[in-house]
């Protein structure tokens, strides 16, 4: 660790991957980690997550040397514990916290848009076809993301075969609130060389219907470091008109653009930005279940292809794929679309993929997952923030 980095931590602020609240490292209490200490009530954490027997709060002292600490004694058990917490949710940090930055992209779309799916295919392919090619791995921080990615995610779909149900509002449900974080130890000849942590938080469609429920309960998108946003083309009025014997869902999407503007004037809310100030925060626009309207592709188009991605990103792939999705969205209507992405975020990107490969809308059974393309937004997000080089 460089002490330089570190002692930069104890001025600046460090984001909670939880609430997505800041706070800095010297007000940080910890949590008692001895079973047989005795357990105490939380208010704090009861108000974001539920009630829960907990371990008692050891508070910080508050002066400049607290951050610098990796551990304290439990002043009840005498015990040394390494459980770090949030001042405003008292929820578990990672260990690396003020020595790596949590890096936080956000998976947003409306209903039936495919985010769930996207989720456990993405993770999957991260841990076990990206990374040992990309020289990078993927381990979840804590327990509760290992098992919720395992019962949530994983099960139903690799082991079951089956449609994950779907996301539960927010409001009605804490758990689903708590995002599941990863660590990325990249690697050179070997070695460690650098070390990340991600943060993958999935949010029900219902949640960004309305500007009122994402102003409470997706705080996470104006703090995060990028955002894919999802859109079932079958969703889409000029696609369902060209495909009428295709199986679509039940919903048709005007509300695609609806739900960008919302989350561009949450962005312009949370960050006091005008209606004339550029985004910062990177944007791709990825449409799902490509492989349902691979009959209006016609000709050699690249989405038609796999990645060609290897030790970096391809971006010559990336732009081919972004003209060709913009051309289509042109002929499919959805100019408005294309112009508030290109107009209001300096970055974006339009990606075409495909999570499943099938379209499950009447059997709820997934025999075989064929995906397609689904790592370009998430790897062009990393070139964004720096993790990833241009192979070009």
């Amino acid at each position: 660790m460089r002490f330089g980095y570190k002692l930069k931590s104890q001025v600046s602020k460090e984001l909670c991957p939880h609430c997505f609240e800041y706070f800095m490292l010297k007000d940080t209490p910890f949590r008692c980690s001895n079973y047989d200490c005795s357990n105490e009530k939380d208010t704090i954490y009861e108000k974001h997550w539920g009630r829960k027997p907990l371990k008692r709060v050891i508070e910080p002292k508050g002066d400049f040397f607290e951050g610098f600490k990796r551990s304290k004694s439990c002043d009840e058990c005498n015990t040394i514990t390494y459980k770090r917490i949030c001042p405003h949710c008292h929820e578990t940090l990672p260990l690396t916290t003020g020595e790596y930055k949590n890096h936080i992209y956000a998976v947003i779309g409306g209903p039936d848009s495919g985010k769930t799916h996207y989720i456990a295919v993405l993770i999957n392919l991260l841990m076990n076809e990206l990374g040992p090619k990309m020289n990078f791995i993927l381990d979840a921080l804590d327990d509760e993301t290992r098992i919720k990615y395992r019962r949530d995610f994983y099960k139903p779909l690799f082991e079951n075969h089956e449609v994950i149900p779907k996301t539960p509002s927010a409001r009605a449900n804490r758990n689903v609130k708590k995002p599941l974080i990863y660590g990325i130890s990249i690697l050179k000849n070997k070695k460690i060389i650098n070390y990340l942590t991600l943060v993958f938080f999935d949010t029900a469609g219902e949640d960004l219907n309305s500007e009122d429920t994402m102003v409470v309960v997706n705080k996470y998108i104006y703090r995060s470091d990028g955002i894919i946003m999802l859109i079932d083309p079958l969703q889409i009025v000029g696609v369902r008109n060209k495909l009428p014997n295709v199986d679509k869902p039940v919903s048709i999407s005007s509300q695609s653009l609806d739900i960008l503007s919302r989350t561009t004037q949450l962005i312009e809310k949370g960050l006091t930005l005008t209606p004339t100030d550029k985004i910062n925060i990177p944007l791709a626009v990825s449409f799902t279940k490509m492989d349902a309207v691979e009959g209006l592709l016609e000709g050699d188009f690249q989405l038609k292809h796999k990645s060609n991605h290897h030790k970096g990103l391809n971006l010559d792939d990336i732009e081919a794929v972004n003209s060709e999705m913009k051309a289509l969205l042109s002929e499919w209507g959805e100019n408005a679309l294309i112009q508030l992405a290109t107009t209001r975020y300096k970055d974006n990107k339009f990606f075409g993929l495909s999570a499943l490969g099938t379209n499950p809308h009447r059997t709820q059974k997934v025999d075989k997952i064929i995906p397609n393309r689904i790592e370009d937004p998430f790897l062009w997000l990393l070139y964004k923030s720096g993790i990833l080089k241009n192979e070009g």
